[in-house]
Parts: C-alpha cells; sequence; structure tokens
C-alpha cells in the first residue's frame, strides 16, 4: 500500500476534533505504542528466544504506530511518502558507499593558489620541557611552498604553529592538525591549510575574502575543535560519527562553499582523520600522505 493512500484512508477513523488536540494525541500515541513495541523486544531479550507470535504482536504495535503517524502528518499537512524518501535520502547520503564527484574548488588557472594534489607532513613531537609540543613539518613540494609562505616571518622548514594541549590534561589535542588535514584530502577544503602553504585564492574572485578569509580560518579551527570534543568520549570511533554531529557541521559552515558536502564525504573526512590521529597520538608522531585525487590520508612511517 502507498503510503499517502494509507494517509487517506486512515483519517476516515479521526474523529478527534481540532487540530490541536489530535496533534496532542498523536504524540502521546507515537510515544506509547513505541514504549509497546520496546516492551515486546524486552520480552524477547529476557527470555533468550524467540517468542510464538512475537512477529504478529510487533506488526500490531506497529500498524497503531503508523496510524498515529499517518495522524500526526495529515494534520501538519505533511505527505507521509515525502517523508520516507526525505529519510532514504538522508541514510543514504550518511550511510552509502558511494562517494560524490571531487569538488571543483580549484578549478582556476593559478596554480601557486591551489592544494597540492599529494602533500606529506610529518607530525614531530618535542617532549623535552615540561609540556610535550607537536610540530608538523612539512615535506618535498609542500615544504617549498610553505618556506615561501613563511620565509617573511622567519619561521622556515614547518608548517604553522608549534602546538600544544592547551589543556589541563593530556588529550593529545595538539595533533589536532590531523583534521585539517582530513578537511583538505577528502573535502577539497581547508581555509587554515591554505592560509599556512600560501594557497589562498587572491585571484579568484571573492574567494580570498570570503572562502580562505579569516571568518573561514575561524571556522574551520573552531569545527576542528567541536569534532575533536563530541568524539573524544567515544574514543573517536567511526560509530559514533553520527547524523547529529554532521547537522552541527552543515550548520557551522553554511554559506561556505564546502556546505554542499554530503554527509559521507564529512564522515569519510574524520573517519580517516581520527583513524591517523589515534596512531600518531599513540606513537607521538609520525609521516601523513595525503592524496587528494584518491581522497584517502595515509600514515606512511
Amino acid at each position: 500500500m502507498d503510503l499517502q493512500d494509507y494517509v487517506d484512508q486512515a483519517a476516515a477513523t479521526d474523529d478527534l476534533g481540532s487540530d490541536e488536540q489530535a496533534i496532542r494525541i498523536a504524540l502521546f500515541g507515537i510515544a506509547g505504542e513505541a514504549g509497546e513495541v520496546v516492551s515486546e523486544a524486552k520480552k524477547y531479550f529476557r527470555d533468550g528466544g524467540p517468542l510464538p507470535g512475537l512477529g504478529d504482536r510487533v506488526a500490531e504495535e506497529l500498524g497503531d504506530l503508523l496510524w498515529y503517524m499517518a495522524l500526526l502528518a495529515r494534520r501538519l499537512g505533511l505527505d507521509l511518502g515525502d517523508v520516507a524518501q526525505q529519510n532514504l535520502d538522508k541514510t543514504g547520503a550518511m550511510w552509502s558507499s558511494i562517494m560524490p564527484s571531487h569538488p571543483d574548488y580549484d578549478d582556476h588557472a593559478h596554480d601557486s593558489q591551489k592544494l597540492l594534489r599529494r602533500m606529506t607532513v610529518e607530525f614531530e613531537e618535542d617532549r623535552s620541557g615540561e609540556i610535550p609540543v607537536v610540530r608538523m613539518i612539512p615535506k618535498g613540494e609542500l615544504a617549498e611552498r610553505v618556506d615561501q609562505e613563511r620565509e617573511r616571518k622567519r619561521a622556515r622548514g614547518q608548517l604553522g604553529d608549534t602546538l600544544d594541549d592547551n589543556a589541563a590534561i593530556d588529550d593529545g589535542y595538539r595533533y589536532h592538525d590531523v583534521i585539517h588535514l582530513g578537511h583538505a584530502t577528502v573535502l577539497g577544503w581547508s581555509p587554515v591549510l591554505r592560509a599556512l602553504m600560501g594557497a589562498k585564492r587572491r585571484d579568484v574572485g571573492d574567494c580570498d575574502r570570503v572562502e580562505d578569509g579569516a571568518r573561514a580560518i575561524a571556522i574551520e579551527e573552531g569545527l576542528a575543535a567541536f569534532v575533536f570534543n563530541y568524539l573524544e568520549p567515544f574514543d573517536f570511533r567511526p560509530d559514533a560519527i553520527r547524523w547529529e554531529l554532521f547537522k552541527h557541521v552543515r550548520r557551522t559552515v553554511r554559506g561556505l562553499e564546502v556546505a554542499n558536502q554530503p554527509a559521507i564525504a564529512w564522515r569519510r573526512a574524520y573517519t580517516q582523520a581520527f583513524e591517523i590521529f589515534a596512531r600518531v597520538y599513540e606513537a607521538r608522531g609520525g609521516v601523513v600522505e595525503c592524496d587528494l585525487d584518491a581522497r584517502e590520508l595515509r600514515l606512511i612511517e
């Protein structure tokens, strides 16, 4: 049966009066019937095996739950079929194994203002002082680009600043630049990395001011800190990268070019970044290769 057909036919048994009253009853009904489904599942787990007629009882409770859902949808003017399709679109965007095409943020003629397609960075930890610190040392072509950008600051040979955890505990945040590498590698986006390597798009429309400027840099740094703190209680496990996190990410980057990236791309960026983070943090350093064409981060040493 088509879902909207069900909604229309279920309307014949809706005699609940005003919309306010009906919506209230629908919400209570959804909560109650969902509880009944959980109760049937509880009996299954409690008794340690299949129960005779379990499917029939669950089907009945699901049917009652569907009636209240149909009531709520109709009274709110929603098409339940559209709701179902939106849910499929959302779950597909988060869990699909198919990545979208490469973003075209560097589709311009100024090679020196593009992210390198392959970059290698060494995370070097220094524990000689009271507090351990980490430096990112660029390698190869990236080192040349970084030296050109930082020569005027007399800070050659290093990508970004020397970092500690800036916290009362050792939680490894000094390695958080792996997150920026993940953004660049999978999403093709990192205002922070562009600034450090001199790849701001100064001659590409309004990109320098809007996409690569101070606000975009602050947004990326804030996003990295939020995602780190969100996932830290879960030991940065990939299964903790949930839709709730993506909703916050999407709100944070709204108005920026990267806002068009689907959840699967963000999920892959953070899955790879935190896998590398865990390994370099445990080893107290390592060499990371960023392959933007393959959209892969690799720990090579």
